[in-house]
């Protein structure tokens, strides 16, 4: 304990032993040619000398004062100039991304316009070139696979996705199995459904069987 003790000791003697030597320096090179200088002017010129002490003891509170305001003022316009810089950033970035908004949507418009477009262009040349090649009547069926394939892949789409929350009517889907007799029949739950849409290959058959005839 003592050694830790003695070890402080000696560091603080050290210590101001440092201090006293450059207060001292600063004494010696600034302090007393100051004091020596303001004492032989006050002996050739005593009241120019109090007039002079009185002017600098007066201002130092509006010169203190003057440079606290520039600062103020300084750091002031800095975050200031930050704010303005910051609002118009954000300003701009709004703007741009409005008009970015309308780029995109107006893309998407003449990305459905271009497809539809595509699309209808691709079957009035399957129709008109089945035309041209077989007739009228092979125009008439290419119209109509073309209605049954659209119509089949909306009635897939819409038993994949089945509507949510739609609870069947009271004895909606009930099937009577006393009306169905034999082992091998079928029972057809929604015949409606099937027959909405065109069978196109009996279609066919028929347009050839006039044909022939």
């Amino acid at each position: 304990m003592s050694a830790k003790q003695d070890y402080l000791s000696s560091h603080f003697e050290q210590s101001r032993a440092d201090v006293a030597e450059y207060a001292g320096w600063i004494e010696q090179r600034y302090a007393r040619p100051a004091l020596q200088k303001v004492q032989s002017s006050y002996q050739r010129h005593p009241f120019l000398s109090v007039f002079a002490a009185v002017f600098i003891l007066l201002s130092l509170l509006p010169v203190a004062i003057y440079i606290g305001l520039c600062l103020f003022t300084l750091t002031l316009l800095l975050l200031l100039g930050l704010c303005v810089v910051v609002l118009v950033s954000i300003t701009i970035a709004l703007a741009l991304g409005f008009i970015l908004s309308l780029t995109l949507l107006t893309n998407l418009l003449l990305s459905i316009f271009i497809t539809f477009f595509l699309v209808v262009a691709y079957f009035s040349y399957k129709i008109v070139s089945a035309g041209y090649t077989d007739g009228f009547d092979s125009a008439r069926l290419q119209i109509l696979g073309s209605f049954h394939a659209l119509f089949s892949r909306v009635q897939i789409t819409m038993n994949q996705n089945p509507p949510k929350n739609n609870a069947p009517a009271a004895g909606e889907g009930i099937v009577d199995i006393s009306r169905s007799t034999s082992p091998n029949s079928t029972v057809i739950d929604n015949p409606e459904a099937n027959s909405a849409v065109p069978n196109i290959e009996d279609y066919s058959t028929e347009m050839k069987l006039e044909k022939e005839y």
